[in-house]
């Protein structure tokens, strides 16, 4: 695992790489713990709307789901048959995020030779708003979303082989930017390269046994580390 400095004016070599993967919550756009900390209320109150119950075993269980299926709404869909776009409409407040256009990012992206996905276990249709909103919805080819894993989440194995198979993606050719080092665990065993978003923020503290075998690089800079790449 390599840690991409701000000194290096040769970075590291993706010249391999015809499809950039990126994950969106917490890596695509930020936020800030206060926000953060919303958007976790919203997702617990509508646990609670859905069972009935009150505050604290509902984030039990919003938390339990979160680590076993990679998603809350996983875990819901799974067990309880719960209706994503009533959950995503109610846990998605675009305007709460407060997005702005990112030029930093956008020229990064620019760079980019070959195709960009977004690869999220969150909403299409949230994510084509963000993507607007950061001034970068014109870089990307395709979404695959919750719907579009069958609500399968990342870091689960059905997830990546919708994405491969929508997309038309070599895995081998392709890499992978996620905040959760764990997300980046089945890329890897595919054959992807993989970067970490290591940004102190989302689910880039959750840690796992032998991180170097299962990233190639990590950053706590994106669009510095997407323009000091070899492409």
């Amino acid at each position: 695992m390599q840690e991409a400095a701000d000194h290096v004016v040769l970075g590291p070599d993706l010249r391999h790489v015809d499809a950039w993967i990126f994950d969106l919550d917490h890596t695509l756009y930020l936020m800030d713990e206060v926000r953060h900390r919303f958007v976790e209320e919203r997702i617990c109150t509508f646990v609670q709307d859905f069972f009935g119950i009150a505050r604290d075993p509902a984030w039990v269980i919003q938390k339990r789901y979160l680590r076993e299926f990679g998603s809350t709404l996983g875990g819901l869909v799974a067990h309880h048959g719960a209706d994503p776009d009533a959950y995503h409409a109610f846990v998605n407040d675009i305007d709460s995020l407060a997005l702005s256009t990112d030029l930093e990012l956008r020229s990064g992206l620019c760079r980019l030779p070959g195709r960009r996905f977004v690869f999220t276990n969150n909403c299409g249709r949230f994510a084509t708003q963000v993507l607007e909103r950061l001034g970068v919805g014109d870089l990307f080819h395709d979404i695959v979303d919750a719907r579009a894993m069958n609500f399968i989440p990342k870091p689960r194995p059905g997830a990546y082989d919708a994405l491969i198979e929508r997309c038309d993606v070599t895995a081998s050719r392709a890499a992978l930017f996620d905040d959760s080092v764990r997300n980046l665990v089945p890329a890897r065993a595919l054959g992807m390269t993989t970067i970490w978003f290591n940004n102190g923020a989302g689910q880039s503290y959750w840690t796992i046994d032998d991180v170097q075998n299962h990233v190639d690089y990590q950053t706590c800079d994106l669009a510095h580390f997407l323009k000091s790449i070899r492409v």
